[in-house]
């Protein structure tokens, strides 16, 4: 996970859901100067902090994790289930293209020395 680029998702994801960082502080659990540190990039949260937050932002803890081009937009009047759902999907998406980096990663390996 890169700091920087974490950051940037993480800051990205709380403003597209209209949060205050005090908000999001106060809804993990942690100190406002906690958030200011995870979105600069000079601090990442703890493991059980992260789905903790990419639930509360709605937003895929992969993407969260690893990135992509935008923030995902939330679906205007969708239902939990549709949510849901479409989370699963993009799940899917980022084991698939994580699966063929490590089969790749795997052949570079077993045609070294």
């Amino acid at each position: 996970m890169e700091q920087d680029l974490f950051g940037e998702r993480l800051k990205n994801a709380r403003e597209a859901s209209g949060m205050s960082r005090k908000t999001m502080a106060n809804r993990v659990g942690v100190k406002l100067s906690t958030v200011e540190k995870w979105e600069s990039g000079k601090m990442n949260p703890r493991a059980n902090r992260l789905q903790l937050l990419a639930s509360l932002l709605n937003v895929p803890l992969m993407w969260l994790l690893a990135g992509s081009q935008n923030v995902p937009e939330p679906m205007p009047g969708a239902s939990n289930r549709q949510i849901m759902l479409q989370k699963i999907d993009d799940l899917k998406s980022r084991m698939g293209s994580m699966k063929a980096e490590l089969d790749e990663l795997r052949i570079l390996a077993e045609n070294c020395d």
